[in-house]
Order: C-alpha cells, then sequence, then structure tokens
C-alpha cells in the first residue's frame, strides 16, 4: 500500500506488475534456492479514509489554520478560496498541527519543508486532490458586483481585497431595487449567489435581491455555501 501510494498517489485503480518470485527451500540442513519464475500481480489500494475539511496554515495567514477546504464529498478533492504568499503553506487535516500535515511534494514527514508557489503572491481558488497528491491555482485578480442593481449585467463593480479583514469590500455603491451577484475576474467562470448571505454558493446561486441605497459591500469567499457577504446601509 505505502510503495503504490509513493509512486501513484492515493487513487483507487488497479495498477499491473510483474514480480519474480524465489522460493527458499530448507530441508534439514539443505538449503536450495528455487527460481519460480515471474508471475503477474494486480493491486488495488483501499480506499482512504478522507476528512471533510483541509485547513490551510501559511505565512498569508500567520500560520493560524483559518482558511479552510471542504470536500463535501469526502472524495480526497478539496475547494476553497483563500489569499496565498511565496512565503509557504501546509495544507492540515485539522484545525491546528495534531492530524496529517502536507508539505513540499504533499510529504507528511513531521520535518517537511513547506509548500512554495512560484506564482505572485495573491488570492486563489485552491482546489486539492489527496488522490494524486496535487494541487492547483486559479488566480482571483478581481471580484466584482453586477446586476440589474448596480445599473447593468454587462460591467460590474470592481471590489478590493483587504489583507487584514481577509476579504473583498467596496465603498459608496449606490443601488436601485433589483438583484445582482458577485462574480470572479469579470467573467462567469466563477460566481456567487444566493437567498442567505451568510451562505452563498458558486454552484449556480440564485441572484441576490437588493433594496435601493448607498452601500457598503464585503465578500469573504470561502469553500462553496461558506462564503458570507454583507450589504451595510451608509
Amino acid at each position: 500500500q505505502a510503495m503504490i501510494e509513493k509512486y501513484y498517489g492515493k487513487r483507487v485503480e488497479a495498477r499491473n506488475f510483474s514480480a519474480h518470485v524465489y522460493v527458499n527451500a530448507v530441508k534439514g540442513s539443505q538449503v536450495a534456492l528455487i527460481d519460480a519464475g515471474t508471475i503477474a500481480v494486480t493491486v488495488i489500494p483501499k480506499k482512504p479514509a478522507f476528512t471533510e475539511y483541509l485547513y490551510m496554515a501559511g505565512d498569508a495567514n500567520s500560520w493560524n489554520h483559518s482558511d479552510i477546504l471542504h470536500s463535501p464529498a469526502f472524495d480526497g478533492k478539496y475547494l476553497g478560496y483563500m489569499y496565498l504568499t511565496q512565503n509557504g503553506f501546509k495544507f492540515c487535516t485539522q484545525p491546528n498541527w495534531n492530524g496529517t500535515n502536507y508539505g513540499k511534494d504533499f510529504s507528511t514527514a513531521s520535518d517537511a519543508a513547506n509548500i512554495t508557489m512560484t506564482e505572485p503572491d495573491g488570492f486563489y481558488k485552491v482546489e486539492v486532490d489527496l488522490l494524486t497528491l496535487s494541487y492547483t491555482l486559479t488566480p482571483i485578480t478581481r471580484i466584482g458586483i453586477i446586476g440589474d442593481a448596480t445599473g447593468s449585467w454587462d460591467n460590474d463593480i470592481a471590489m478590493t481585497y483587504d489583507p487584514t479583514a481577509h476579504g473583498w469590500s467596496v465603498q459608496h455603491v449606490t443601488l436601485v431595487n433589483g438583484e445582482m451577484k458577485f462574480r470572479a475576474n469579470s467573467e462567469w467562470k466563477i460566481s456567487w449567489g444566493g437567498t442567505d448571505l451568510d451562505h452563498l454558493t458558486s454552484n449556480n446561486g440564485a441572484n441576490i435581491k437588493v433594496t435601493a441605497g448607498k452601500y457598503t459591500i464585503k465578500l469573504k469567499p470561502s469553500y462553496d455555501g461558506n462564503t458570507k457577504a454583507e450589504l451595510i446601509k451608509e
């Protein structure tokens, strides 16, 4: 099991190998090494038990495990949104250092180096696959507000990332009665909506209904269903 995971990851699929078998035959004081030939061996790793959440601890959040990735299917595939820096981070199975901690090359050794990225410091959609022991970063360079409540579904109002609050915000936004959504990178590949501002979803969430007024608007992207927004009347 350990050898298969080391070279092929934890994906539950058959791997075919050839094994050369030798038999050490002993009778009394006589010993003979018998070549039994080569046999075909199929190995299927047992399905690993994955946690529902992973926690990112890194330079960007002062190593406090506050950024969360979610695996709703418990299948080893996690997704979250967070700010990352080139100064390193780790993925952890508990919101502390008491669980399994994945460092460089997904090593779980206690002295494993931190994961470091060549991408610039910034906000990312982070996907981790513990079956293949890999991760993918999608940069989010802009989050905007869009909808008929802002005046148009064609152009969004840009928000600014606040590293202290770990979220995005914009002030003095005049809205009219209508609907709006949040979206990333001025396109619809990543967007957030829903009827509950404490549990917005990126999975085709409903438009957010708003009433006319001037607002400060905040968004804290997290794993799906845990993204939170605030519309504060000024």
